[in-house]
């Protein structure tokens, strides 16, 4: 199943946008990442920007057991998800599954409603420099592709259609 998941900080985002995209890498494996850009606080009691991005992971995982992983990592970054108050402060991180689908497609897009997310896809968003290890990915689209030894990972950070095309070899093949 593919998930499409959407990524947010605003305490010390560019560390812990960066820290979650790591653990999620090594986590899953593979992921598509849309560009990073800030964003100001909605529905949020802060004056703190934000980051956000996108990206979708490709799992078995129902989507009860993802959510477990994705609070799991939320906390190992110091959200406190049994704060009530949650929704409107603050966060280290914030990991929400938009959707989920059998197949690769970018028809999600199109029902987006959240201008946070929005904002990820608008070319004159600010871009959000995020360094993963000593790669620091620019405002195109990335993927990440961890191999099955430690250590050895793929950073690509290239034009859409060479990223799509990626993606149909590694990341979409059974």
């Amino acid at each position: 199943m593919f998930y499409v998941i959407s990524i947010g900080s605003n305490i010390q985002p560019e560390q812990h946008v960066a820290e979650a995209i790591s653990i999620l890498a090594k986590t899953f494996g593979s992921l598509y990442l849309y560009p990073r850009v800030y964003t100001q606080a909605e529905l949020v009691e802060s004056s703190n920007v934000f980051i956000n991005s996108v990206f979708v992971l490709r799992t078995q995982l129902s989507a009860s057991a993802l959510k477990a992983e994705l609070c799991r990592i939320e906390e190992s970054l110091g959200r406190d998800r049994s704060d009530p108050q949650r929704s409107v402060k603050d966060r280290s991180c914030d990991l929400d599954i938009i959707c989920s689908q059998p197949l690769w497609s970018e028809a999600w897009k199109t029902e987006l409603t959240e201008s946070y997310i929005q904002q990820v896809f608008n070319p004159a968003s600010k871009p959000a420099p995020i360094q993963f290890d000593s790669q620091l990915f620019s405002e195109r689209p990335a993927a990440i592709y961890f191999q099955a030894q430690t250590g050895d990972k793929f950073i690509v950070d290239q034009k859409p259609d060479a990223l799509i095309n990626w993606l149909e070899t590694r990341f979409l093949c059974d």
